[in-house]
């Protein structure tokens, strides 16, 4: 998940995520997140095997924030998960 720092930093209102398959780890996953902020920014956040934040990159527009996320091979599926299903957003 994105820390709470960064998701503070930029006023993150809500969160999707995606995989990507990686056979050279032991676990087997990196993440991608996609996140839209207040201030009508994205972040691209990639994390390496151990969810660190490798890669964070702020972006004006979605789609843009999508193609560097594809171009990192990630899968263009992505799901939420900030806020979940019934949770409010302040």
């Amino acid at each position: 998940m994105i820390s709470n720092e960064l998701m503070n930093e930029h006023q993150v209102q809500r969160v999707w995520s995606c995989l990507k398959r990686e056979k050279s780890i032991v676990i087997g996953y990196v993440r991608a997140y996609l996140a839209e902020c207040a201030n009508e920014n994205w972040l691209a956040v990639i994390t390496d095997s151990s969810w660190e934040e490798t890669e964070v990159l702020v972006l004006k527009t979605r789609i843009t924030a999508v193609k560097r996320i594809r171009e990192r091979g990630f899968l263009t599926r992505m799901r939420r998960i900030y806020p979940q299903k019934g949770e409010q957003n302040d």
